[in-house]
């Protein structure tokens, strides 16, 4: 997919996107510009009229079968999942652009921060595992979802009962009201989110959110500059079911809460119609920091939008033999020292 190349209008550098500004900045001349601002006059060198204009590549890590989206002047990284050195090559097809994004507002520094204070506190990690090296791996990556938005028509009629009871001298009274009710009109989900990858674990994803839908823009490649985008490799047609499901398991929710009064329900009509969906395919913002050890992949994500952070810690097992070990020998010396002053 022929994209576009930002350029400072001063001096030439390069641009890349900062999410403490929302702006773009130049890593030379450091003048700010907002993507409208670039979008106007002759600050925005379209594929066709400047020859270094820049494509999204892709590549697939050959190690775990990751597939991510960079800058064409990208032509070599390292997996952000396995961390396997890998080239890019493929150019993008078109059907990988998104309608919106929710741009990066918590920047890579916050999240450095917010990781090693995390681990830090903990005991028995690995040395390296807050090494600058490891450090200088946390990715800024947006992640792909389906955003899909629902009207749905609903038919929900029947009778209702409430019941009283109460006691006068020795006689048991019961007193049974019916009413009938009925539920008809329209009900409109928003922005019902569904992850469109498979390689980082849903439990990971779901730990972190939720993104606020309210920071949903339409998609420019200004706000990819400095940053990874993972392509989609779970298509609408195959999260749609599950979709269409959650959709009417919430209205079903919703129509029972409106006639919660009632002691029983007797249902003569619980018709749901999907009057009309619309899809989105969008990118969410996550930093992700993994670790290899002992063959096992750990994972650390921070939400990009809100710094909501979760991740799993490695165990050095020597550090933990040694500290058990140390805790064996003072409790030996003690008992000695204890059975030294008895006798």
């Amino acid at each position: 997919m022929a994209t576009v190349s930002y350029k400072c209008p001063n001096c030439g550098g390069k641009l890349e996107f900062k999410p403490e500004l929302q702006k773009l900045k130049c890593e030379y001349c450091l003048s700010e510009f907002t993507g409208e601002e670039l979008a106007s006059g002759d600050r925005l060198l379209e594929p066709e009229t400047a020859a270094d204009a820049r494509q999204l590549v892709s590549y697939r890590c050959d190690n775990c079968g990751a597939e991510v989206v960079t800058e064409e002047n990208t032509s070599a990284t390292f997996c952000y999942y396995c961390h396997n050195p890998v080239l890019l090559t493929d150019r993008l097809t078109g059907e990988f652009k998104p309608d919106k994004i929710v741009p990066f507002t918590f920047d890579k520094a916050k999240a450095v921060e917010q990781f090693l204070k995390w681990a830090k506190a903990k005991r028995y990690i690995p040395k390296d595992f807050t090494s600058a090296s490891q450090l200088e791996k946390i990715t800024g990556i947006y992640i792909p979802y389906w955003l899909a938005d629902y009207r749905t028509e609903i038919n929900y009629s029947g009778k209702g009962s409430e019941h009283r009871s109460w006691v006068t001298g020795n006689i048991q009274n019961t007193e049974i009201k019916e009413y009938a009710f009925e539920r008809k009109g329209t009900v409109d989900i928003t922005n019902i989110p569904e992850i469109a990858v498979e390689r980082i674990e849903r439990g990971l994803l779901d730990s972190i959110s939720p993104f606020d839908k309210t920071g949903l823009v339409d998609f420019s490649p200004a706000y990819l500059s400095g940053f990874f985008a993972e392509k989609y490799a779970v298509g609408q047609a195959e999260v749609k079911p599950a979709m269409e499901d959650r959709v009417r398991t919430y209205v079903a929710a919703q129509a029972k809460w409106s006639i919660r009064q009632y002691s029983d329900v007797t249902l003569t009509a619980s018709d749901l119609k999907v009057a009309k969906e619309e899809w989105h395919y969008a990118l969410l913002p996550v930093w992700v920091l993994t670790y290899q050890y002992r063959n096992k992949t750990y994972v650390y994500a921070v939400n990009g939008q809100s710094g909501k952070a979760y991740g799993e810690l490695p165990l050095d097992r020597r550090k933990l033999d040694a500290a058990s070990a140390l805790i064996t020998v003072s409790l030996i010396a003690l008992a000695a020292l204890g059975g030294a002053l008895i006798w």
